[in-house]
């Protein structure tokens, strides 16, 4: 009998073994086939300038070979581009070589494609932030000297329309009209973006014309700065808050409402929320990130909140990804799965979604439309991606000039079934998700008018279908 179980064990100990080496085999092959190293940058030191430049033109085609994100013929029209580039007999200016490259990359249409700036030195900046609503374009912060542009409307950069401006930086990154949008909105900003792109006329200043909120439009010549280390380098999303930003106090202001904020906006440097609807016996329920930021812990946030929706009488639930930029998809799949089973059967879920909301904030959105079948609603405007893109990859930077290229190499299907194993990405065969569409059941942008009024129509229609004839 001891022998017979001596064998069990050591049959059970050899399974386990097997097994576990079967796993580490199979992340080890996940990892080499949609993580590849980037080859190292190779070359001698560049004998001029116009040597440097080809050196990092070379080097940029290595990289965005690895990107599978590209159709065959937006390949060879970059291709076409680089070759070109290669043979200039001359030296491009550093931001109209960074132009160059970025509209190059934006050539794959993957919103998970881009080229970025290694950071040192730092950009130009100019002293203001931008915010993109549905009416316009609106100046959310600015230093003391360019407070009288707060709450105003950007109407044109250096004589050229705002239109104008917004599809020429519309070039400079893959993806949706609307994703293209809201980083055209950051890279207004940038002051070497703005001349590389042929709206400035040089690199140290801009002139704006802005429609202030009394109603008079007025010119203000902006001088770019280098923005010290303290500055943080937040997304352009931070700026629907006018709270305190750690970093930009002293000289800076920022746009005020005429009323406070909702709670979709309030306490917004807290990435992970759960926060009781006052009346009533919805939560609302708030994720910006898919991964731990600083001291958060989203899974100790998703289980705390699992257990307070089991606890309390939770009619509906209210999910806020508006401003989830992605992260991991693994960390939120078991909470999404099962949110509907933590309310009761003729409850509803609203979920709010948003051009920032991303990558897996998209999965997200995802796995609880497809848990929740008929009883998901999805509120506000389109998601920041398609249903079909490509992410994962890796990066590396230039030899000489301080760029760095992202390349994507697994592609994601949410609506079809993905069956090509040497591109479709191997952990959605078990996280598998499959929905028809994301787009928003009822369609409800915000607008600076909103904002300023203190009102977030997309929360308060999504409070009134909680609601519906149930009151806490």
């Amino acid at each position: 009998m001891q022998s017979m179980a001596k064998r069990v064990s050591v049959i059970a100990a050899g399974l386990i073994l097997l097994l576990a080496t079967l796993t580490a085999g199979f992340f080890v092959e996940m990892r080499h086939r949609f993580h590849p190293t980037a080859p190292p940058p190779h070359y001698p030191p560049a004998a001029n300038a116009l040597d440097a430049q080809r050196q990092d033109i070379a080097y940029f085609r290595q990289l965005i070979a690895l990107d599978r994100s590209f159709a065959p013929k937006d390949r060879a029209e970059a291709n076409r581009r680089l070759n070109a580039l290669e043979a200039l007999g001359k030296v491009l200016d550093r931001p109209h070589f960074r132009v160059a490259l970025m509209q190059i990359d934006a050539l794959a249409d993957n919103g998970h494609s881009r080229v970025e700036s290694e950071g040192n030195p730092a950009p130009l900046k100019l002293p203001v932030r931008v915010a993109a609503f549905a009416d316009g374009l609106y100046i959310m912060r600015a230093t003391e000297t360019n407070a009288a542009l707060l709450g105003g409307r950007v109407m044109a950069i250096d004589g050229q329309s705002i239109d104008a401006v917004m599809t020429k930086l519309g070039q400079l990154r893959g993806g949706t009209p609307q994703w293209r949008r809201l980083h055209a909105s950051q890279y207004l900003v940038l002051q070497d973006l703005l001349y590389g792109i042929d709206v400035a006329s040089d690199t140290q200043h801009s002139d704006w014309t802005v429609l202030t909120p009394a109603g008079g439009a007025i010119t203000r010549r902006l001088e770019a700065y280098e923005a010290p280390a303290s500055e943080p380098a937040v997304s352009v999303k931070r700026w629907l808050s006018n709270e305190t930003l750690t970093g930009m106090t002293g000289q800076w202001r920022a746009a005020e409402p005429d009323h406070a904020l909702p709670i979709s906006l309030a306490d917004f440097d807290h990435v992970f929320r759960n926060v009781s609807l006052p009346g009533t016996c919805s939560q609302f329920v708030q994720l910006k990130s898919n991964v731990n930021e600083g001291a958060e812990n989203i899974r100790d946030f998703l289980s705390n909140t699992q257990n307070r929706l089991r606890q309390m009488p939770t009619c509906n639930v209210i999910l806020d990804l508006r401003y989830d930029g992605g992260g991991d998809y693994v960390n939120t799949y078991r909470f999404a799965r099962g949110l509907p089973k933590l309310i009761p059967a003729a409850g509803k879920i609203i979920v709010l979604t948003g051009p920032a909301t991303f990558s897996a904030g998209i999965t997200t959105a995802a796995f609880v439309k497809q848990a929740g079948q008929g009883r998901v609603v999805i509120v506000g405007e389109p998601v920041g991606d398609r249903l079909q893109f490509f992410s994962e990859g890796g990066s590396a930077c230039l030899p000489n000039y301080p760029l760095c290229v992202a390349y994507q190499t697994g592609k994601h299907d949410y609506q079809h079934a993905c069956t090509d194993w040497k591109m479709c990405f191997w952990l959605n065969y078990f996280f598998r998700v499959r929905v028809e569409s994301l787009d928003p059941d009822e369609l409800i942008p915000l607008t600076f008018k909103d904002w300023r009024a203190g009102v977030d129509p997309a929360l308060d229609r999504a409070i009134a279908l909680a609601t519906a004839g149930k009151r806490g």
